[in-house]
């Protein structure tokens, strides 16, 4: 493994967390758990395999006054008790010596901070994940690892770190014939070359993607590429084209999530090409299913254009009603929890 791969940035070790600081007061909760979330990553720093163990003592203080900190963070939602799992695997993974018990709590961090578009952090986490489990992870962990480390450098505009670790997942799970999870990070590496705009590469990796999939079992691939190549024909002015893929991972998804984004992109589609009530009743459907957040957003702006395209002024002002409910639901109950936190 080649360890530009998994570089940081000079410095110390997860500052990242620490620039947190520059955002807010030195006592507000974000920067409270931003401190809580670098006292506890150089807590499991002390497991890295290529540094020299600590003593017992000096172990069990480092971890007491982890464990002390982060319990003062209790209450403050749900990244303290991520913190709490974090320090408590650390110290369990020291006293069996099975470090690979740390593994689901940097993941599980990780993808929350993701959720939270806090991709920088992200990144840091899965990194340390990675730094700990050299040669101790098991192979599906390291993979999954390799893959979320590149959605979260794509979605940082990190491109070429990006599709290098795409490229160590695929190497990895070629290594033990692991076929679903090489096509997944293909997926990931197509995505890169989508999202850099070189659509026409684009398309040719998605079709062969979905080539090597014809006689597979691999649903989630296959709703993946269909998504992929249905948007992006849409993007490419042939919406008619791309409208069937869209359906087409619509049914193969399992997850409701990411159904009702194929939905939402479908029924963008259909508006495109005219198909207003049709456009409308997938939106609808988004609408009545979907829980508060982007894709719904998305949704109800795209009935309200359903309902412009029909010059129904009525329909219009009552989808975008409902637009600014949503929106003002959603920042209340950020500063709900803002105020719960105080």
């Amino acid at each position: 493994m080649s360890t530009e791969l998994q570089s940081r940035p000079a410095g110390l070790p997860h500052a990242v967390f620490l620039q947190r600081v520059a955002d807010g007061p030195a006592t507000s909760p974000e920067v409270r758990l931003g401190q809580g979330a670098f006292l506890a990553l150089r807590f499991v720093d002390l497991l890295a395999p290529d540094r020299e163990p600590p003593t017992p003592d000096v172990f069990r203080y480092q971890w007491a006054a982890t464990e002390r900190y982060c319990a003062e963070l209790d209450g403050e939602g749900t990244e303290a008790s991520h913190l709490s799992c974090i320090v408590r695997a650390a110290g369990e993974a020291h006293r069996t010596g099975e470090f690979n018990l740390v593994a689901p709590a940097l993941f599980a961090y990780a993808m929350y901070l993701e959720q939270e578009s806090h991709f920088d952090e992200a990144e840091d986490a899965l990194l340390t994940m990675l730094d700990i489990g050299r040669g101790r992870l098991q192979t599906s962990d390291a993979i999954s690892a390799w893959m979320r480390l590149g959605r979260v450098r794509r979605m940082q505009a990190d491109f070429d770190r990006a599709d290098a670790a795409y490229a160590e997942a695929g190497r990895m799970a070629a290594d033990v014939g692991d076929h679903q999870a090489v096509l997944s990070s293909r997926v990931g590496q197509t995505n890169v070359v989508y999202f850099r705009g070189n659509l026409a590469e684009a398309e040719r990796r998605w079709r062969s993607i979905l080539a090597d999939c014809v006689g597979t079992s691999y649903r989630a691939v296959v709703a993946q590429a269909e998504h992929g190549l249905g948007n992006l024909l849409n993007l490419r002015s042939l919406p008619h084209e791309g409208a069937p893929h869209l359906w087409r991972a619509y049914e193969l998804y399992e997850e409701e999530s990411s159904q009702l984004r194929a939905l939402n992109d479908l029924g963008i589609v259909l508006l495109r090409l005219g198909h207003v009530e049709a456009a409308a009743r997938a939106l609808c459907e988004v609408v009545r299913r979907d829980r508060p957040g982007e894709n719904l957003l998305n949704a109800l702006i795209e009935l309200m254009n359903c309902a412009s395209y029909s010059r129904d002024r009525v329909g219009f002002e009552r989808w975008r009603e409902r637009c600014l409910r949503a929106l003002l639901g959603s920042h209340s109950q950020r500063a709900a929890e803002r105020s719960r936190r105080l």
